[in-house]
């Protein structure tokens, strides 16, 4: 049988920053009516013949009639869930396994490290099976979907046992979901701080004013959003870019990710893990709101310890972040 992984079709398989990273963080990882947002797939005879359970480990177990053969990608919904869809633009948070219709044997599938989910951007213009069936769940959602193997993984070495045009079921756990930036209502630059501009992609871009490098802590609410209140230790999803001030270079972005990050909402320095943020950027994240574009400037003795200092950042230079604030657990 071939050897088949979830990894190069997922991309990014993992969402921790680790330690000793550009932001020394622990190793962790626009508002539309519901009504505008329409499932791509419908039910189908296929997908409907699926029943799932809730396996001990967290992954699902399946029943269904074999050989369950598929003429084409057929979705049924197997739990709604509730809240905001994933949108295209956005991103969700999921884990899935891969079962064979011809005999229900388990295929691959993903970690269910409720840490560390899945994650992908929502496009349904993208030829990526998961970008296209995600567009519309809700968090809580559970998603069977029939397909041909190719359809998921891409041609094969095909086997007697397998075939591209093997019929597969995947079941989906949705977990969150998030816009593809900040979507609070816009404030007022702090004057002295940088502007920001951001592309159509979410990118950042930096104008940095002809004035003094600030010697302090400056924290800037560029639009502030109404979700929930980030408090210590939770886990943020969030798109960040980090420049160094007297350079005036970028020496992080998580969109060269292709996905927001997960990042923890501590001071490293004091907390029992040694996990979190360098000081300034857990000072000026700690209470911000989800929704939130907040843009800091950190002074070197706020910033990094000169034995973790990252790759473009020097001793003793001053480090500005922007955050779109995307989502938090705890």
């Amino acid at each position: 049988m071939p050897q088949l992984s979830l990894l190069g079709v997922l991309g990014i398989s993992a969402l921790v920053v680790t330690a000793g990273s550009a932001l020394a963080l622990g190793a962790i990882q626009v508002a539309e009516n519901e009504s505008a947002c329409e499932l791509p797939y419908q039910s189908g005879n296929a997908s409907s013949l699926v029943t799932t359970a809730k396996g001990d480990s967290g992954q699902p177990e399946v029943s269904f009639p074999t050989p369950l053969i598929t003429p084409e990608r057929q979705v049924s919904i197997v739990h709604e869930g509730e809240g905001e869809p994933a949108r295209a633009g956005g991103y969700v948070d999921f884990d899935v396994s891969v079962f064979v219709g011809s005999d229900e044997m388990y295929l691959t599938g993903s970690s269910y490290n409720p840490m560390n989910p899945v994650r992908r951007p929502v496009d349904p213009e993208a030829p990526d099976f998961f970008a296209e069936v995600l567009e519309c769940q809700k968090p809580g959602a559970q998603v069977v979907v029939t397909a041909a193997l190719a359809d998921i993984f891409g041609p094969i070495d095909e086997d007697d046992y397998l075939q591209n045009s093997s019929t597969v079921v995947a079941v989906i756990d949705v977990h969150n979901t998030y816009p593809g930036r900040a979507d609070g209502s816009a404030r007022l630059p702090q004057s002295g701080m940088p502007t920001i501009t951001q592309a159509p992609t979410g990118h950042h871009g930096f104008s940095f004013p002809n004035a003094p490098i600030p010697e302090d802590l400056r924290v800037s609410v560029l639009k502030m959003g109404d979700g929930e209140t980030i408090a210590r230790g939770d886990f943020v999803a969030a798109h960040f870019t980090g420049v160094v001030w007297n350079t005036r270079e970028v020496f992080i972005s998580s969109f060269d990710q292709g996905v927001p990050l997960g990042i923890i909402a501590e001071d490293q320095t004091t907390s029992a893990s040694g996990e979190g943020l360098i000081p300034g950027l857990a000072e000026a994240l700690i209470g911000q709101t989800v929704g939130s574009q907040v843009l800091v400037s950190v002074p070197p003795e706020l910033g990094y310890r000169q034995e973790n200092l990252p790759p473009g950042v020097g001793e003793n230079q001053t480090v500005v972040f922007v955050f779109d604030i995307l989502g938090v657990s705890n």
